[in-house]
């Protein structure tokens, strides 16, 4: 009788970082890795610069998470920052999978992604979601024709400006990644300076009429929560996209529900301790302050606004058109 092997999937649940980063993205990971079926992807961390005592201690939690930790060497990144690592993926990322799910470190997977994961993504292309910046360029605010401003001053028409994406969450097809991110990375190194967001600006310019668009449940900004959308959308994985993060604590929109996996981390993996990132008691009540004073704007800015009715478009538009993924 022949033994039956089990099929090496053909998918990989990815994320990119640095020693310093690596526990909140350690954290993500093992949401990844319980909200993927382990016949359909795997989920790595690709770390750079990575040293031995720091691998020390994250390699056998990983092995018991099972998720593969991967040290990679920031030459094959052009000595970049892990923030640019996206765009070289196939360098680095084992031949075996010939798609990604790439995930940045601040996300949390509140749901399956077996179909994400499932998705047909046609050769040369991906799915990325709006960036929320595109739901004001309609305004006629002065934050609205800044942007504006800066997308058509980057190479973007008005139509590509409405069409820009968030590169936190991308489910790539390989086949043709590595002209994408060639030409991504030489856009980044001849205009950097002049780029807003850097890498993201970078492939948008480069790739925009690659990207399909994909459902904001996979790609949710947590501020958005003062949206009113957050019940129609029905997020899958949470954004976290700017500071500060569920790690540093529990600031407005978000609860202490979001900080919870940090912890529970900690306690079921002690050794991780010196790796959790803490913020100064100034920073916090700081962060405090801020947060609530944003959360009554933003209710008013996007929940009862144009902007509200903008990205609820968007996503029929997204749920009408998309025959590669099912609907959360």
């Amino acid at each position: 009788m022949i033994e039956q092997t089990a099929k090496l999937p053909e998918c990989c649940v990815v994320y990119t970082t640095d020693p310093k980063y690596l526990f909140p993205t350690l954290v993500s990971a093992m949401q990844a890795r319980f909200h993927a079926s382990r016949s359909k992807a795997d989920v790595i961390i690709c770390c750079f610069g990575l040293d031995e005592e720091t691998e020390r201690i994250f390699a056998p939690i990983c092995r018991q998470e099972q998720i593969g930790l991967q040290p990679v060497d920031s030459s094959l990144i052009e000595n970049q920052t892990s923030m640019l690592a996206r765009l070289f993926l196939n360098r680095f990322v084992p031949q075996q999978y010939t798609q990604y799910l790439y995930l940045d470190g601040d996300v949390h997977i509140l749901d399956s992604i077996d179909p994400l994961i499932d998705a047909a993504v046609p050769d040369g292309q991906f799915l990325a979601a709006n960036d929320p910046m595109t739901f004001l360029l309609a305004d006629s605010s002065p934050q609205s024709r800044d942007l504006s401003r800066h997308l058509l001053s980057i190479g973007l028409t008005h139509e590509q400006s409405l069409r820009y994406f968030n590169s936190g969450v991308l489910r790539i097809n390989r086949v043709g990644w590595d002209e994408t991110g060639s030409a991504a990375w030489e856009q980044f190194r001849s205009s950097a300076q002049g780029n807003r967001f850097p890498d993201q600006d970078a492939l948008n310019i480069v790739s925009v009429n690659k990207r399909l668009p994909l459902s904001l449940a996979w790609n949710y900004p947590v501020f958005m929560s003062n949206s009113r959308v957050e019940s129609r959308i029905r997020p899958r994985i949470k954004h976290f996209m700017s500071s500060p993060k569920p790690w540093n604590g529990a600031f407005p929109p978000w609860t202490q529900e979001e900080c919870i996996p940090y912890r529970d981390a900690l306690t079921r993996h002690p050794s991780l301790e010196p790796f959790n990132i803490r913020m100064s008691v100034r920073s916090r009540m700081a962060y405090h302050f801020q947060q609530h004073g944003k959360r009554l704007v933003e209710k008013v800015t996007w929940g009862w606004s144009q902007r509200r009715t903008r990205i609820l478009h968007y996503e029929a538009n997204c749920n009408r058109s998309s025959i590669i993924l099912a609907k959360p």
